[in-house]
């Protein structure tokens, strides 16, 4: 190797590891800034309530029971019944299906990550790049992009206090509002997303439950 490929090497060496830690330090910024490293860990479940809104006319009141490692049931309040949306019992995943008005199981369902992949993503398998500024709504963000394979996440935080802007997916782009604490961590309360295959849906939460115990039988379907 030449001088100068050499010294070519060394500066496009030290422009990558810069982007990496600018990375991770905004990453640790965001998760100190809502509550500190340590206690997003040790949550271990949690319960939402809020409601779920579609279009203009569409508003159904929601609950959201989650626990480690990746239980999940997600229902809707219609009509004065609790309609499953999605649930995971850890092994499989489950909807309502109309046409036979029971659960039935969901083929290829990909259960979500109980927590945030920025929490301790590289353990996770991610890289994490810096990837510059941008503005959101008026507001400056720094932009990290997480990737592992062929999976790509990209997260705009704030650059006055770390807090998530929004992140985006192969699937949609979800936007976050109206920040609260709750049991010492700062969630966002009203979520709007942005599916790729058009449309959009608005998730508000006003009752958050932080480690709650939650019975097994929940994730019974």
């Amino acid at each position: 190797m030449n001088l100068k490929i050499f010294s070519l090497f060394l500066i496009l060496f030290s422009a990558g590891n810069l982007k990496a830690q600018t990375a991770k330090s905004i990453i640790e910024k965001n998760l100190e800034n809502s509550g500190g490293i340590q206690k997003w860990r040790s949550l271990n479940s949690i319960i939402l309530k809020g409601d779920a809104v579609w279009g203009l006319d569409q508003s159904f009141p929601m609950t959201v029971y989650h626990k480690r490692p990746s239980q999940k049931k997600v229902v809707f309040l219609i009509d004065g019944k609790e309609i499953l949306n999605e649930g995971y019992d850890g092994k499989n995943g489950w909807t309502y299906n109309e046409i036979s008005g029971k659960n039935t199981i969901k083929k290829d369902y990909q259960p979500d990550s109980f927590e945030s992949d920025i929490l301790d993503y590289d353990k996770k398998g991610f890289e994490a790049v810096y990837k510059g500024k941008s503005t959101s709504e008026g507001q400056e963000c720094n932009l990290v992009e997480l990737t592992k394979n062929v999976n790509k996440i990209t997260y705009c935080f704030s650059t006055k206090d770390a807090s998530l802007l929004w992140e985006e997916n192969k699937e949609e782009k979800m936007y976050y509002y109206d920040y609260k604490i709750f049991d010492g961590l700062r969630f966002a309360t009203r979520m709007v997303g942005h599916p790729k295959e058009g449309g959009e849906y608005v998730i508000k939460f006003y009752q958050i439950q932080i480690n709650p115990t939650i019975d097994d039988k929940v994730f019974r379907f």
